[in-house]
This record gives structure tokens, C-alpha cells and sequence, in this order.
């Protein structure tokens, strides 16, 4: 089976119109579709891969809301109260603006009004600057800093996600060509074995071969009918699972369009493998994820410096001389190891995260090349496979004429039709299990999305 046609894909932003092109089923509920066709179905209509659309506004939502740190905060506080000598009502409005060093200014404005008392007009300004703890960039930006690699991690789950489900897809739209093949080598061998069967029974009519020969050709029969069956049922068991995985009933029945065939590659290790490390969601998740253990290190050695800030407030109250002070504050703790216990916590993070980047790799590295070595074999077997059908055909057909010339039993010629079938049936499945390994080869490597032709465009991204 061929590589299908690019599937371009608009995944998790907008639907696809692409269904909307695509045959409508039979009368008799069949629905026959491409490679493409399949693929393109999954990427569209997975539950799954459609559950990761909402879960990704949400990330990007938090994100947003996340890079907002630096957004000024307005507030507005009305108020009323009353007591027995009087009666007082006002307003205060304030703005609060974070600033990258980790400090913040404040302003503030406050009228009231009352019965008793003339009305009152506040305005103030703060400024306050962190010294040791919490203080400089560094540590102010790292929420952000965070925020945005657990978005790029949120992406990367996507997109290991849509070619997960593309490998699943192509591997159950392959088992349901060959389950068809498989379908068709069993109808071809009954037919054959109903005709051994007539000729047998010329032959007898004839007076050429005995009568207990009729009765091995109708058990031959009767096993070709049997193993029919069979074939049939698993071709059901095949459409079934790919039409969940394309989210239809099971009223529909898919009809593949596609055929087995051998698709030639070269495959080198080391090409693979360099390839694997800048493709593979994995890997690229794991050093996001390193990054952000070095984030919370940072973190958590900051954490341990005292508290130490200073703040600066201009203030007036109505016409009164403006009050400014400048206040320096500290505060060291004695007894508390929360810190301390972050900042060992922070350390074994981070080393576990980069002991988990190097086990990957280490993993990568044997999956490739047991891809590599599959793809290799496989191609191999599929050329032994097609010369051990041909030696088979050509087996049978000695036999079918020398049963005609009565030089063979029908016990020989159902021997032979014993190995066709199995012959045959060995190349099918040599061939899957080749088409498979070069599908499992572009997963290993990171370059499934890429090889099948699908573009995804991520919420975010």
C-alpha cells in the first residue's frame, strides 16, 4: 500500500470542511475510503484528539492570564456608613502596577464625604522594592518564564497526541486491507477447492481415480468454507475497530480503497537517531521540562535570602503639606526550614528531570534502531514471502496436472493448496508487518505529522 496523499490538516482552531468532500455510504451502509481519507476522518472527529482542543483554550487562556503580571490592577471601593452623630459616604479607586524587578508602585486616591465633618480628599503614592528575597528579573519573570514552556510542552502534547492517533489510524486501516486480502485468498482457495472437487468427480464418472478421492476434495471443501468464515469475521473485527477510532456507528462498514504493496526506503541508524532528537515531542518535552526544574531552583535558592524591601510614599491629604517617607524593612527568619526544605525539593527535581532527559534519550536510541533493524528484516521477508508464493502457485499447478493425468491423490493437490494458502497468507501479513515498521520507524524518529503530509495548526501556537 502507497504512501497516501498530503492530509493537510487544520486541527484544534477550526473544523475541517475536509469530511464534507468525502463519499456518502452506500445503501447498504458501506463507506468506502483512501489512506487519506481515513486519516484525515480521525484527525477530524477523535473524541480524543477533540477533548485536547477544549483542554488547549484553557491552557492559552491561563497563559494569558499569566503574562498579565506586569498589568496595571484597577480597583473601586465605594462605601457608606452611618453611626448616631453622623452619616459618611465616599469612594477609593487604586492602581497597582508590577514592575520586572519584582517591586511594585501603588496609587491611591480616597474622597469622603460626611454630615458632621468637612469632606476629606486623599492621594498617594508608594513605591516598594524587595531587596534580597523576591528581587531583580530573574525571579520576578520566572511565573511567566514558566507559564510559556508549559505552553510550548501544552503544544507538544498536541501534536504527540495527533500522531499517535495517525500511527493507530494507518495501523487499523492496514490491518482492515490485508483482512480484505485475507478475505480474498480464502474465496479464491474455496473456488479452487470447489473445482478440484468437480474435477474429482469427472474423474470417478470416468472411472479414472477412486471414489474415496471425492470424499478428501469435499473435506477439503468443507475446511476452505470454514476458513472463510473466519476471514470474513476478522474483516468485520478490523472495520469495527477503525470506525471507532474514526467515531462512527457500527451500523457503518468501511471499505478500504487502498491495496498491499511494498514501498522501498532507505533506512540508516544515524540518520534516524539525530532526527529523533530534534523531532521527537518526547525528547523536546523532556528538556522544556529540565528548563523549568532550573526555573524552580532558582526559585527556591532565592527563597532563602531574608526579606528585606524598601518603600517610598508620597502623600497628601487636601491642602495640607505633602508627607513623604521613605521606610527600609527586614524580616529574617530564625526557625523556619520551609525554605531550606523547598530548595532541597527544587534540587531533586531538577536532577530527576535531567536524569529522565538522558534515559529518554538512552530509549530513543534502542527504539530506533529496533525500527530500523524491523524495517530492514521486514523488507526481506516480503521478498522471501513473494518468491515462496510463487514456488507455491507453481507447486500446485504441477500437482493439479498430474492429479488430471492420475500420476498424484487429491490428498497431494490439497497439500499444495495448503501451502499456497498459507503462502499467500504469510505475504500479506510480511508485508503489514513491513508497512507497519516503516509507520513505527516515523514515530521513532518524530516525523510522522511530517511524513504523512498533515500540517496541524494548535490553539496557541
Amino acid at each position: 500500500m502507497t504512501r497516501a496523499a498530503p492530509v493537510w490538516a487544520a486541527v484544534l482552531v477550526t473544523g475541517m470542511a475536509y469530511a464534507d468532500e468525502l463519499p456518502a455510504p452506500d445503501a447498504d451502509g458501506m463507506l468506502r475510503l483512501t489512506l487519506a481519507d481515513a486519516v484525515g476522518l480521525a484527525l477530524e472527529r477523535n473524541r480524543g484528539l477533540l477533548d485536547r482542543r477544549l483542554d488547549r483554550e484553557v491552557q492559552k487562556l491561563s497563559l494569558e492570564v499569566t503574562e498579565e503580571r506586569w498589568s496595571p490592577r484597577f480597583s473601586v471601593r465605594p462605601y457608606v456608613s452611618r453611626d448616631r452623630p453622623q452619616r459618611r459616604a465616599g469612594v477609593s479607586a487604586e492602581t497597582r502596577v508590577r514592575v520586572p524587578t519584582g517591586g511594585e508602585v501603588a496609587l491611591r486616591w480616597e474622597e469622603s464625604h460626611s454630615d458632621a465633618f468637612a469632606d476629606s480628599r486623599t492621594r498617594s503614592l508608594v513605591l516598594s522594592q524587595p531587596l534580597l528575597k523576591g528581587a531583580w528579573p530573574a525571579v520576578e519573570g520566572a511565573p511567566v518564564h514558566r507559564a510559556r514552556i508549559e505552553e510550548k510542552i501544552g503544544i507538544l502534547a498536541v501534536r504527540r497526541a495527533a500522531a499517535d492517533l495517525v500511527v493507530s489510524t494507518v495501523g487499523a486501516y492496514r490491518a482492515l486491507v490485508g483482512a480484505v486480502r485475507q478475505v480474498e485468498i480464502a474465496e479464491a482457495a474455496l473456488q479452487r477447492a470447489r473445482d478440484q472437487l468437480d474435477a474429482t468427480r469427472a474423474l470417478i464418472r470416468a472411472g479414472r481415480v477412486a471414489r474415496r478421492e471425492a470424499v478428501r476434495s469435499e473435506v477439503a471443501v468443507a475446511n476452505r468454507e470454514l476458513s472463510l468464515t473466519r476471514a470474513r469475521n476478522a474483516l468485520d473485527t478490523a472495520g469495527l475497530s477503525l470506525a471507532g477510532l474514526l467515531a462512527f456507528e457500527g451500523t457503518v462498514r468501511i471499505r478500504p480503497l487502498g491495496t498491499l504493496s511494498v514501498e522501498h526506503r532507505e533506512v540508516a541508524y544515524e540518520a534516524a537517531f539525530g532526527e529523533a532528537l530534534r523531532r521527537r515531542t518526547e525528547f523536546r518535552q523532556a528538556e522544556l521540562r529540565v528548563e523549568i526544574a532550573q526555573i524552580g531552583l532558582l526559585v527556591a535558592r532565592n527563597g532563602l535570602l531574608p526579606d528585606a524591601a524598601l518603600e517610598f510614599e508620597v502623600r497628601r491629604v487636601d491642602a495640607e503639606p505633602t508627607d513623604t517617607q521613605v521606610r527600609l524593612g527586614a524580616t529574617i527568619p530564625l526557625n523556619d526550614r520551609g525554605p531550606e526544605l523547598a530548595l532541597v525539593q527544587a534540587r531533586t527535581e531538577l536532577r530527576k528531570a535531567e536524569r529522565g532527559l538522558a534515559e529518554l534519550r538512552t530509549s530513543i536510541g534502542i527504539a530506533v534502531r529496533q525500527a530500523v533493524n524491523d524495517a530492514t528484516v521486514g523488507l526481506r521477508l516480503t521478498e522471501l514471502a513473494g518468491e515462496a508464493r510463487d514456488l507455491a502457485e507453481a507447486n500446485l499447478a504441477i500437482e493439479q496436472r498430474k492429479f488430471s493425468e492420475g500420476l498424484a491423490s487429491s490428498f497431494e493437490v490439497a497439500a499444495s493448496e495448503d501451502e499456497l494458502v498459507r503462502a499467500e497468507q504469510s505475504e500479506v501479513d510480511a508485508i503489514v508487518a513491513y508497512l507497519d515498521a516503516l509507520t513505527r520507524l516515523d514515530r521513532v524518529s518524530g516525523r510522522t505529522l511530517e511524513s504523512w503530509g498533515i500540517r496541524l495548526e494548535v490553539v496557541g501556537e
